[in-house]
């Protein structure tokens, strides 16, 4: 197993054993002080919370948003394509949307603001998933200029290519081991992630199912590994890039 398996399981190992674990205190040992603020309301508000619903519905909600979120970790681990995404897609509409449903079982006077208040998260968490969504999945530019090779945007690099030692095009992206700052969803990988020996750290901007992938390697070990939509834009970019260096090196 590589070492970025064992970060998975270790990662949503922990998510489902919290999530697992505060409804399991919650709904059979009956320990409510864990809902969110619970603990701080006054008495009465907590027996007409518990009359309402309140507490069965907030339980009923970690149940079934466990499940989608095991169904994901095992979709993840089997390798399903794209299933992994939208089940963490599903999870969060059913976590977000259900702590919104569950505010018609408050307290009357304070149900208004409380939807409101969960209204607001929501939308706000979705927003920044859709921006970073977007920065994730908009392509890169890629220049190559007289001495440079430019990757424009985020992660973006500027080298000058008499700094480049090698050049080549591969038919398989090496494996992933982790992601270490970047962006991994829908077979996008875009950022620095360290992959197998002998790449090691590097930046990618790279779509998983448009083989071929230019490999560039600086002298100093640091390396690019980026594609185009096509296979034939990758190419051409590999051959404009190799022309550059050929042409700088006989001009030595």
């Amino acid at each position: 197993m590589d070492a970025g398996m064992i970060a998975f399981f270790v990662a949503m190992g922990f998510a489902l054993i919290v999530h697992g674990g505060l409804w399991y205190l919650i709904v059979k040992k009956k320990r409510y002080e864990l809902i969110s603020g619970f603990a701080l309301r006054p008495k009465e508000e907590q027996e007409l919370l518990m009359e309402n619903g309140y507490v069965e519905a907030t339980g009923k909600l970690l149940f079934y948003s466990w499940w989608l979120l095991f169904i994901a970790v095992l979709a993840y681990i089997f390798r399903l394509p794209y299933v992994f995404e939208i089940g963490l897609a599903v999870f969060l509409v059913c976590l977000l949307g259900g702590t919104i449903y569950i505010q018609r079982y408050e307290v009357k006077r304070k149900r208004k603001k409380y939807i409101w208040l969960t209204s607001g998260i929501a939308v706000a968490v979705i927003a920044l998933i859709v921006v970073l969504g977007y920065y994730g999945f908009r392509e890169n530019e890629v220049v190559v200029q007289p001495g440079k090779l430019i990757v424009m945007g985020e992660y973006g690099e500027e080298w000058s290519t008499r700094d480049i030692e090698e050049v080549q095009l591969l038919k398989e992206l090496p494996e992933v081991v982790f992601k270490a700052n970047g962006f991994a969803a829908y077979g996008r990988l875009k950022g620095e992630f360290v992959l197998e020996k002998p790449y090691g750290r590097g930046k990618l901007f790279i779509v998983k199912s448009s083989s071929p992938y230019l490999y560039v390697k600086r002298r100093d070990g640091a390396y690019i590994m980026l594609n185009r939509r096509t296979p034939e834009e990758t190419k051409e970019l590999f051959q404009a890039l190799q022309q550059q260096i050929d042409d700088e090196r006989s001009s030595q």
